[in-house]
């Protein structure tokens, strides 16, 4: 093989191999692209998270509720049921009394609401006919009873045992008094209740003018909750 020959055939051999590790080195190259955007592709991260529930969230109530014992059941009869109730207790009355005559009877206060309160009261009379000898005395705690009767002219109440005495004697008008002394609110608890022995009577040294004349106890409770200015 001559020279020419030779070198021809080893240009054609160097193009080729040259080629050859071109292809190499690009496939390499892509391979190395492609493998690099899997690795990125495949990646994963840990994540994690949490909800914050709380529980029932409800309004509270308050309902100030009043009782009087009724005389001839003995059984509590619940009234002023609801928000800004009334009641007209009838079973509490002194008709045709006499001066000296009197009458007790429990009122019944309780909250019924799941809202603790705080109430303060005041004591009138309808009308001024009777005043000043129509008196009242209230007692905490206190328990009523009553004894004489309507025929006999001599029916008398009276109020035993309690804690404390709001009122002693005193005269009804149409005037507001307070309830408590000093107007002090008195607490109760959600569920909770107390009974006050209220006395009513007309004073024995009453003038004859007064006969036939009439009227009516109210006793005006304000509640409100526990804090509330």
């Amino acid at each position: 093989m001559s020279e020419t020959t030779a070198t021809t055939v080893r240009e054609v051999l160097r193009r080729a191999w040259h080629r050859i590790a071109s292809v190499q080195v690009r496939l390499l190259l892509s391979l190395g692209l492609v493998l690099g955007f899997a690795a990125v592709g495949t990646s994963a991260y840990w994540a994690d998270n949490a909800t914050f529930t709380t529980g029932k969230i409800e309004a509270g109530s308050l309902d100030l509720q009043l009782g009087g014992r009724n005389p001839a059941t003995g059984v509590v009869e619940w009234s002023a049921v609801g928000l800004n109730q009334n009641w007209n207790y009838s079973v509490l009355q002194l008709d045709n009394v006499s001066p000296g005559e009197s009458v007790a009877m429990e009122l019944h206060i309780r909250n019924v609401g799941s809202t603790p309160l705080t109430f303060t009261g005041a004591g009138t009379s309808t009308t001024d006919d009777l005043n000043p000898y129509l008196t009242a005395t209230t007692r905490l705690g206190g328990v009523a009873s009553n004894t004489g009767t309507r025929d006999a002219v001599n029916r008398t109440g009276t109020c035993s045992a309690g804690t404390a005495t709001w009122w002693t004697d005193h005269p009804l008008s149409t005037t507001p008094r307070v309830v408590t002394p000093g107007n002090a609110p008195i607490t109760l608890a959600a569920n909770a209740q107390i009974q006050v022995c209220m006395l009513a009577g007309l004073l024995s040294t009453t003038p004859n003018t007064f006969q036939g004349k009439s009227t009516s106890i109210q006793v005006t409770l304000n509640g409100k909750q526990v804090g509330a200015p």
